[in-house]
């Protein structure tokens, strides 16, 4: 009898809440099965252990980390996201022993799926039809460009994208080793992003992509309208989709305003997100100007997804 009231206990209560546990966790414990060599090389290393102590911190709702998180966010779809609290400590990923661990991370499938998702811009029923890409001469959108506005958790100062035309040769920029279509193609352009936590930070982030112009991918969130473009990235070993919407092209100024609706398949997410960029060689934009666009946005997008904010640029 007792033998058997110890088998229904540990069949019926302990394995059941053993397992239970275990698979709530199984995010947590991931790395410590397919990544503990670089998760013992983090540990051992002070500006990476802080970071993991920092992506702690924000998994507790009410940390200190956290509402400030919510703060600084506020203008977002979901400003209690705890990715946009770790957000934050991205200054601390500036060592090779920080990104070989996130590199695992993302490569082994260890990234738990997101907790929050955006809602996109149903762009089918938008009165403004996207322009075509062409409408920005070439040798226009080839080069560099600073990011004014974002209405997205990208708020990091300092930001800048550079465009490399299709055929561009190997000798001035060579292709990444993910890429397959540029610089072959004459029909896929190449971004590359970067940006910084602060101004005065010495480590720039950077993130490369691949622009294939007249295509669209199929999100059903809601469905895709026929987009500008869509792009693919692939960074930390998590790769990255987006559907660009070019809305305005201001030739006077060299401005653009783009909406993009994003989606992250390895954590199951969207990101809605309208930014304007402008062709570094040109004045800043006036007071008026940007008065301009954000106007143009909220006219456009509705003040849900068109509320912009300003980036601080690499100057201030």
């Amino acid at each position: 009898m007792v033998a058997f009231i110890s088998y229904f206990l540990y069949a019926y209560v302990v394995l059941p809440f053993s397992w239970k546990l275990f698979y709530n966790k199984r995010y947590e414990i991931c790395p410590l099965a397919k990544c503990w060599k670089p998760l013992i090389n983090c540990l051992l290393e002070s500006s990476c252990r802080t970071w993991l102590d920092d992506v702690a911190q924000c998994q507790k709702p009410n940390s200190t980390a956290m509402k400030e998180s919510a703060k600084h966010y506020r203008h977002v779809q979901h400003p209690e996201d705890p990715a946009f609290c770790q957000y934050q400590s991205f200054d601390r990923l500036k060592t090779a022993t920080a990104l070989d661990f996130l590199e695992c991370i993302g490569r082994s499938g260890c990234i738990a799926p997101a907790k929050y998702s955006d809602i996109c811009v149903d762009m089918n029923n938008l009165d403004v039809p996207a322009l075509p890409l062409n409408i920005i001469p070439k040798n226009v959108l080839n080069g560099k460009w600073r990011k004014v506005f974002t209405t997205g958790w990208d708020l990091w100062p300092c930001q800048w994208t550079e465009f490399w035309a299709p055929q561009t040769s190997e000798e001035e920029q060579s292709p990444d080793s993910w890429m397959t279509e540029w610089p072959h193609n004459p029909n896929v352009w190449r971004m590359d992003l970067y940006w910084k936590n602060a101004n005065d930070a010495y480590f720039t982030f950077h993130m490369d992509n691949e622009m294939y112009v007249g295509d669209t991918w199929n999100f059903n969130n809601p469905k895709s309208a026929p987009a500008t473009l869509r792009t693919r990235a692939i960074m930390w070993s998590t790769e990255a989709h987006e559907n660009w919407y070019l809305l305005d092209w201001t030739e006077e100024w060299n401005t653009m305003m783009i909406y993009y609706c994003a989606y992250t398949s390895a954590v199951n997410r969207f990101d809605s997100i309208t930014m304007v960029l402008q062709r570094d060689d040109s004045p800043p934009l006036t007071k008026e100007q940007a008065e301009y666009y954000e106007q143009l946005a909220k006219d456009t997008l509705g003040d849900y997804h068109g509320t912009l904010q300003r980036i601080r640029s690499c100057e201030t």
